[in-house]
């Protein structure tokens, strides 16, 4: 049985991650794909107990059920998988939100035929229209949030992971301006129309529900890549959070007899896109230290939109402590393994951050926000400019690999455990 698993997997690599999408192809192509797999994997079984010559030990009953018996299994377990895609994973926080561009005399056209479409994962989150002010208004239950002045500053206010441009050809509109604004955002673009002489970031020819368009991205990551640093990912918080319940014993009845208030600390941050997430620590300050933040601000040592002050008076006699060694950090294992964050990533800013944030700043939130990164390790201390932050993130987003995470990981481990760096 491993022998065959490992046989079918090298198949599968070989054949079926080279096809379309599980949801964009119906039950006849997904029939055909099981017998096409199945035929390479018997030939490659006989070929290899032919080669090691074990064929005389496994019976040929239990091979030919096999081979009757797994296709159907196969069969079973795609189609079950597609109908989950297609009616779970397509809606909620795991569907691609998407911000419609479009006249208002199309709108209802396009919503129908990507709606029509079941076998895509969209959701069509806000609109845009370009050609006359209906902010406000709701379209087939959709909300309209942008016209064509004010298209850039929907990001900040509403969630969404692409921007769907549905255009006429001979309709006047500065497309390079708004295609480059998204793009400098993070905001991927899918664009319906032929391809332009657009210096943006990558770009390429995808489906888009019905639509053939030409998509122009800051940054592209293969879907292997993605499963490999999530996988990671859900590894590292399990481990973590087995350090907060440790931790939680020695410290919480410190952190609740030395100031009043809970042992964790709880507040909204913005991750991927505008997503709002409740992000979890362990308390290191007094418990009206939002409120006074207001009254420390002429004493922030920070230029730009983030808050830092050396001898901050809010913080607890253990709070400096916990945040010298970053034990309060830990709980954030658990936004981890939540799917809010990661690992490494950039920085989650607060929402009256994120609400000053310029265009450009917001590329930032093109991917997960982490526990670590490129500022945490290189600049976490000494840094005194919010650009010099954002300079970090960005180099991080540019630069992404796998060896970068672990490589970051391995130094953040080694700075908690000199006490370099600590705020």
């Amino acid at each position: 049985l491993a022998v065959i698993l490992l046989i079918y997997m090298v198949v599968f690599w070989f054949t079926d991650v080279r096809r379309q999408m599980i949801t964009a192809v119906g039950a006849f192509q997904n029939f055909m794909t099981v017998v096409t797999n199945e035929m390479f994997l018997m030939v490659f079984t006989i070929l290899f107990l032919f080669v090691t010559q074990m064929a005389g030990l496994v019976s040929r009953y239990h091979t030919g059920f096999f081979f009757l018996f797994f296709p159907v299994i196969d069969y079973i377990v795609r189609m079950l998988y597609r109908m989950f895609l297609i009616k779970v994973a397509g809606n909620g926080m795991n569907a691609t939100n998407i911000m419609l561009v479009a006249l208002s005399s199309q709108v209802g056209t396009i919503l129908k035929n990507i709606r029509n479409d079941s076998a895509n994962l969209l959701n069509i989150s806000c609109i845009t229209i370009i050609d006359r002010d209906m902010t406000g208004q709701i379209i087939e239950g959709i909300p309209v949030v942008g016209n064509k002045d004010n298209y850039l500053d929907t990001h900040r206010l509403n969630v969404y992971d692409e921007v769907f441009i549905h255009i006429p050809y001979d309709y006047e509109f500065k497309l390079k301006k708004l295609i480059l604004g998204f793009e400098q955002m993070g905001v991927t673009v899918d664009l319906n129309i032929e391809i332009f002489d657009i210096d943006a970031g990558e770009k390429r020819i995808v489906n888009l529900g019905n639509y053939s368009v030409i998509s122009f991205s800051s940054l592209t990551r293969s879907s292997l890549e993605m499963f490999i640093k999530r996988f990671i990912d859900i590894l590292g918080s399990l481990v973590g959070i087995i350090l907060v319940f440790i931790c939680l014993i020695i410290f919480g009845p410190v952190i609740k007899a030395t100031s009043k208030g809970p042992v964790f600390f709880a507040q909204t941050r913005v991750g991927i896109n505008g997503r709002r997430f409740t992000i979890y620590k362990f308390r290191s300050m007094y418990q009206d230290a939002e409120t006074k933040k207001a009254e420390l601000m002429s004493s922030n040592e920070m230029q730009g939109y983030m808050f830092k002050m050396e001898n901050d008076p809010r913080i607890t006699p253990v709070g400096r402590f916990l945040l010298k060694t970053s034990i309060d950090e830990l709980p954030q294992f658990w936004n981890v393994l939540k799917g809010d964050m990661s690992l490494v990533g950039t920085r989650p800013p607060t929402e009256d951050e994120y609400e000053q944030y310029k265009n450009y700043h917001m590329r930032r939130l093109s991917i997960r926000p982490g526990i670590t990164g490129l500022w945490q390790v290189y600049g976490r201390g000494q840094i005194k400019d919010f650009e010099d932050v954002v300079r970090l993130d960005l180099k991080y987003i540019d630069q992404w690999s796998l060896l970068l995470d672990l490589k970051l990981i391995i130094m953040t481990i080694g700075i908690v455990i000199s006490g370099k760096g600590a705020e």
